[in-house]
């Protein structure tokens, strides 16, 4: 394959592989080794009326998971290849990595730690586009596993619970793609032209996250698709970002600032539609800031808003928690009081995942 490295390292049989793969599933994969087992068996087990190949990304794992992909690619080296390297090198990196192997009309996501739940989750998304060309991807429900201590808990469907009824935004999306990311990368299926364009063109390595540029990317030209279905399962494991402390996720969402304001400017929005897609972000941000107690952030986020949203401003309800944020004491115990309320609805929402916890804590 050509824009190979000297570094990079392919495992495959090629005269064994499908010689047109109709979709190439990228599974991009570090220190996955007690989630990668089900990730691979949920590709495997998809039911197709055309051929589909596997590349299993593993950056450098130490944990054993690229022994697991190694034994996948002997056992069906009719659909698995390997691709790697001496070393880690990013998860950026190493997306460009694989996407440069991709030989399929179509690419479909699935990173170690997900997994897919339907089998007929590639053969209704290729039908879906094939059946619409103006689409540029589709994407699907999902069931949402977290950790909470030692134990897996899941929420089924959880782009319905996100969107009451199940009425998650389609067709012409772009502008509230700006104001929120809503696509799980688990469930995408994209056609491979555009994966590709997006990685050449468009994706810079300043971005903090290259899944939400993707989104933006395809829906500036095209549709995006949703099925109802949940076909998959995202698994926010402890140590994630998601998961991580009040102040790394106050820096997260500040992270994302500048990005949604570089896409503005590289793809020209209009300026009531970017200040519109930056609202959400300064909007979680204040609490976030709060709740860390992140002065100088928090002094950014109000100096922000009363330019352009001084209305966010006007309870007084938030104005004394500006004020009261002065005292360290103060975001403390709102921190407690909003993660104990969080805790109070995932427990409400979410339900005990009893096997997974028997088989991923052992």
């Amino acid at each position: 394959m050509g824009n190979e490295t000297s570094d990079d390292i392919e495992i495959s049989d090629f005269s064994r592989l499908p010689t047109a793969p109709v979709v190439s599933v990228q599974m991009l994969t570090y220190q996955h080794a007690r989630f990668l087992v089900e990730a691979i068996e949920g590709v495997l087990a998809q039911r197709t009326n055309f051929p589909i190949e596997l590349l299993i990304a593993d950056d450098a794992s130490t944990d054993g998971a690229g022994d697991i992909a190694r034994s996948y690619q002997r056992a069906h080296p009719e659909i698995v290849r390997i691709v790697t390297g001496p070393a880690n090198i990013g998860a950026r990196a190493h997306r460009r990595r694989v996407a440069r192997r991709i030989r399929g009309e179509f690419v479909a996501f699935c990173e170690g730690d997900d997994y897919w739940t339907d089998p007929l989750k590639i053969q209704r998304q290729v039908d879906y586009l094939r059946a619409h060309p103006e689409a540029g991807a589709v994407h699907t429900d999902f069931d949402h596993l977290l950790m909470r201590g030692r134990h897996w808990r899941r929420l089924p469907n959880f782009q319905k619970h996100r969107y009451a009824g199940g009425d998650v935004p389609t067709g012409k999306v772009f502008s509230t793609l700006l104001r929120s990311s809503f696509v799980q990368t688990c469930t995408l299926c994209i056609r491979a032209d555009i994966d590709r364009a997006f990685l050449a063109d468009f994706l810079l390595d300043s971005y903090p996250v290259g899944d939400w540029p993707l989104s933006i990317y395809v829906a500036a030209a095209h549709e995006i698709g949703f099925l109802r279905e949940s076909t998959a399962v995202y698994r926010r494991v402890t140590g994630s970002m998601m998961n991580a402390g009040r102040t790394t996720r106050a820096r997260m969402t500040a992270a994302y600032i500048p990005m949604i304001e570089s896409v503005c400017d590289r793809m020209e929005v209009p300026e009531i539609d970017r200040v519109q897609a930056l609202l959400p972000l300064y909007h979680a941000l204040f609490s976030q800031a709060l709740f860390a107690g992140e002065s100088a952030l928090l002094r950014q986020v109000l100096e922000w808003l009363r330019e352009n949203d001084e209305s966010f401003l006007s309870p007084w309800w938030r104005r004394l928690k500006i004020y009261l944020a002065r005292l360290p004491v103060f975001h403390e115990t709102l921190a407690v009081k909003y993660e104990v309320s969080a805790a109070i609805d995932e427990w409400l929402r979410y339900r005990p995942e009893a096997k997974q916890a028997r088989r991923t804590d052992s």
